[in-house]
């Protein structure tokens, strides 16, 4: 990679990427539902339920290491432009900034060159925009993130850790119909972990997170405003030579504030491995399932699966396939509940133009179906990125 600027000061560089997607449910809906809006005049800014969509992300980038902290941070901008549903065109922009003390300690390594303790802070503010199954719209949000995280190595084999961050979600836009609108809302988890310190690739830990989460919905009676509580131990590093990864099994308490809705309890779980057959080929396999807020005020557990394959055909092709599952279920206060089901899969391949240029392009499938509405969703995209 090369730098526009470096120096004493820092290191400067440039990014950009061009991007063609054609998505065949650009709203996230099935057909009956897109034309029951577009023929009741809900809404003045749907006019296709398939698009063809334009993105070009331009980017500055800045490092610098000043002792043992080391300095990142990004500035840039996302234009997306829709070719058929024009009003949904927007830009928005995409910053981080991130302060890391002692990097010597990577993921893999678990006691530092230089000390014994370590932490990192983060700070991230830009608006995401998205299709939302539940809107049934692109839905656009304005957040702000921070977060910090401390792990400190007691002895050889035993560490402490913890950390804690906030974000809060500024929502631009909300349902159409009935009037919901989505509600603003802020998180703030606080965790503590404890390491048994295996070798200096492999962690077992414990880990117990308080999280409260509150909306600003007025007099609405919504179940995003809550506490939870959770705990769960697991294992994190290398488990083989070929086996890598994190895994871990727990349990959570959620409460509302709405006194109306009783507590949940639940099984939570975090699997993330990577085998490694050999130097070209690896595979993968994650299971999650937790707890989230919601803005349209709805209560959410959701359990996810997905396995994928990768591989190196050259120097300058390499591919991925993946298959995945997943299944939703929402509590409400006025609907009680129900479930929504998603499964997908996908194929990717990335080519290396030179040290500064690279391609991409692939296709996803995926089926939806809630409440007895089903859709298949189809998007081919293709994508040239730069980094200078």
């Amino acid at each position: 990679m090369f730098a526009l600027v470096e120096g004493k000061f820092g290191k400067l560089d440039v990014s950009a990427s061009l991007r063609a997607t054609y998505d065949s449910k650009v709203f996230a809906m099935p057909s009956s539902s897109f034309n029951e809006i577009k023929t009741s005049g809900r809404s003045n800014e749907i006019e296709s339920e398939d698009d063809f969509i334009l993105s070009f992300s331009p980017a500055m980038h800045f490092s610098n290491k000043i002792g043992l902290l080391k300095l990142s941070g990004s500035a840039g901008v996302n234009i997306t432009h829709y070719m058929l549903n024009d009003e949904k065109s927007f830009i928005v922009p995409t910053t981080s900034l991130s302060v890391d003390f002692d990097d010597t300690l990577a993921l893999k390594k678990r006691i530092s060159n230089n000390a014994k303790i370590r932490f990192e802070s983060t700070f991230d503010v830009g608006q995401v925009v998205g299709a939302s199954v539940l809107d049934q719209d692109l839905v656009s949000y304005t957040y702000i993130k921070s977060g910090f995280n401390v792990r400190y190595n007691h002895s050889e084999k035993f560490g402490l850790g913890g950390g804690t961050s906030y974000s809060y979600r500024f929502y631009q836009t909300g349902r159409d119909s009935n009037d919901q609108l989505n509600f603003d809302f802020s998180t703030l988890p606080l965790s503590a972990r404890a390491f048994y310190i295996y070798s200096e690739k492999l962690d077992f830990f414990t880990n117990y997170t308080f999280s409260r989460t509150k909306a600003d919905s007025g007099n609405k009676p919504e179940l995003t405003s809550s506490r939870s509580h959770s705990i769960s131990v697991g294992a994190d590093g290398e488990f083989s030579s070929k086996l890598s990864g994190s895994a871990s099994v727990g349990y959570s308490l959620l409460g509302f504030d709405y006194d109306g809705t009783p507590n949940q309890h639940n099984l939570i779980t975090n699997l993330s491995l990577k085998w490694k057959y050999n130097s070209k080929t690896s595979s993968d396999v994650s299971l999650s399932r937790a707890t989230s807020p919601s803005a349209t005020g709805q209560s959410t557990i959701s359990t996810s699966l997905r396995s994928g394959l990768n591989h190196r055909f050259t120097d300058t092709w390499s591919g991925s396939a993946y298959i995945s599952t997943g299944l939703t279920d929402y509590t409400t206060i006025t609907d009680g509940s129900y479930s929504m089901s998603n499964h997908g899969l996908g194929i990717n391949l990335s080519k290396k133009i030179s040290q500064v240029l690279s391609t991409s392009g692939g296709y996803d499938l995926t089926y939806s179906s809630s409440r007895g509405d089903s859709f298949v969703r189809h998007v081919l995209y293709g994508q040239i990125t730069g980094r200078f």
